[in-house]
């Protein structure tokens, strides 16, 4: 078991390694994008709250539309439930199976977010998404700055290597004899640098061992559309549950009448929800509904959240998702990013898989060098013994006294 688990954790370490390196880095920077984000760019993120009311929510969206002209609608809103942040009005468009494309850059046409300050209805700024850095980062992490398809399938597939790597290193960390478990908890900082090396690619493989395989387990989600489902049937869903509720088709076709944005927007305040978040999508046609995703609580295990819709041409409410409602699968699914980022319980966990990712990046290069030490090894000359021969006095022909020597002697 251990032989063929060393020529596997090779050859896979070989294949994947690189990528491994890079994913494991860019997912590390990740860990706290919002927070620096928010920090470098606080002028437009946070405003002082003053004593008027927020304006009508259509309004802000048209001064945020007229911002990015006609031809980069805006399709979503992001209001926070904290007086002294700003509202985001995001216009995204993209084609992921766009073919004869090279990189990323050529699938994203735009991605752009406009800032504005609810109360006043000033325009705060603007930030391109498609070129930020974080964003580019998230890419990189993703799909290698390549097509989706391709650089997600790239990504996936070193990370399901990976996932070997740790089963087969956990094999091959296991020790043979009673007195080599002492050896494998603890580093010889005072050794030289092969057995520092070697010892940190094991004992720190093994305590990182099972953070490593969460991130892995929940990261491969984005990669893998059969790796999703399987997880869902794992959680108990026979099949992966719909998040959204299709609008009902009205029996005469109606025009939409009044500011609907307006109304689905005091519809969702209404319901008197101790919020963080809102997300409201906006649809172009009326045919297309109103999705309302308030974020209730977020950083203390299951990401609680409610789904509401809206019809497009009524603004009439006529489904919702609750989070009490949902299947342990969709309560995952909510909080994957969470788990896979390391907010699911805030600050501490973020730490922790800021830390895990971090260390995962040494993997492949510890490894390398473990790898080219065993090949480069030189061999030591074996003592001789005062009971051995050297293979050129074996080879000597044994020497014979005649018998007149033996006379005279």
């Amino acid at each position: 078991m251990k032989k063929l688990s060393g020529v596997i954790h090779l050859w896979l370490g070989m294949a994947s390694g690189l990528i491994v390196l890079i994913v494991s880095l860019t997912g590390c920077i990740f860990v706290f994008e919002e927070e620096i984000f928010n920090l470098t760019h606080s002028e437009i993120v946070y405003i002082e709250k003053p004593a008027a009311k927020v304006k009508p929510l259509s309004q802000l969206l048209s001064t945020a539309q007229k911002t990015l002209g006609d031809k980069k609608k805006i399709g979503s809103i992001q209001v926070f439930r904290d007086p002294e942040r700003a509202y985001i009005f995001s216009a995204s468009k993209s084609d992921k199976k766009a073919r004869n494309v090279w990189t990323y850059f050529q699938q994203v046409k735009y991605y752009e977010e406009v800032y504005i300050n609810p109360y006043t209805g000033t325009y705060l700024g603007r930030v391109d998404r498609k070129y930020e850095f974080f964003n580019i980062i998230r890419r990189i992490h993703q799909n290698l700055l390549l097509p989706y398809e391709t650089g997600s399938l790239i990504v996936g597939s070193s990370c399901l290597m990976f996932l070997v790597l740790l089963i087969t290193g956990f094999v091959l960390w296991i020790p043979k004899t009673k007195s080599g478990w002492k050896q494998r908890f603890t580093i010889k900082w005072n050794a030289k640098w092969r057995r520092v090396n070697y010892d940190t690619h094991n004992v720190g493989g093994f305590y990182v061992l099972p953070i490593a395989m969460l991130l892995v387990i929940t990261g491969l989600v984005w990669s893998f559309d059969w790796w999703e489902d399987g997880i869902y049937r794992m959680l108990g869903s026979k099949q992966r549950p719909v998040f959204n509720i299709e609008q009902p088709e009205t029996a005469v076709k109606v025009k939409p009448t009044g500011n609907l944005l307006d109304k689905v927007f005091q519809a969702s305040l209404d319901k008197k929800l101790s919020f963080e978040q809102m997300s409201i999508s906006v649809p172009e046609k009326s045919t297309t509904p109103y999705r309302v995703f308030v974020g209730i609580n977020r950083g203390a295990g299951w990401y609680k959240s409610n789904y509401y819709y809206y019809h497009g041409t009524s603004g009439e409410q006529y489904g919702q998702l609750l989070q009490e409602e949902k299947s342990l699968g969709q309560k995952w699914r909510n909080t994957n990013y969470d788990i896979h980022t390391g907010g699911v319980y805030g600050l501490s966990t973020k730490i922790l898989a800021f830390l895990v990712s971090l260390f995962c990046a040494t993997l492949p290069v510890t490894g390398f060098y473990i790898w080219w030490g065993k090949r480069n090894k030189t061999k030591k000359p074996v003592a001789k013994t005062s009971g051995q021969r050297s293979k050129t006095e074996a080879k000597k022909k044994p020497q014979y006294v005649s018998s007149k020597t033996m006379q005279n002697i």
